[in-house]
């Protein structure tokens, strides 16, 4: 067995780079569509996110696509690096919107 002395740790630059906000802005809006179009086929889903900056963007996200969608989408941390997001209020496979989420269901007089 080795055995070593003097081991430190390296002191390094911050590992994480932030994004501009016309990136940020972009993320979110691919990650919006992503997950719009997975919640409008299965009604909930997960999605990965390792890092507190992670979870804060998909609360984001979450909140963008209700307002797209008319519907609550409840996100949740379901473990340490992934988020649930739910459809609540509408039935699973409510159809593909804009960004994969239909809008809410209106009333038609049909008879």
């Amino acid at each position: 067995m080795r055995e070593l002395r003097n081991v430190g740790e390296v002191p390094q630059e911050a590992t994480t780079t932030p994004l501009t906000a016309e990136e940020e802005l972009r993320c979110r809006a691919v990650f919006a569509a992503e997950i719009g179009a997975r919640l409008a086929h299965q009604g909930s889903t997960t999605f990965p996110a390792h890092t507190p900056e992670e979870r804060i963007r998909l609360f984001a996200v979450a909140r963008m696509i209700e307002e797209r969608s008319g519907y609550r989408v409840e996100a949740v941390p379901e473990d340490i690096c992934s988020m649930r997001f739910t459809l609540v209020g509408a039935g699973a496979g409510a159809g593909a919107g804009g960004d994969g989420v239909a809008g809410p269901a209106t009333e038609t007089g049909t008879r």
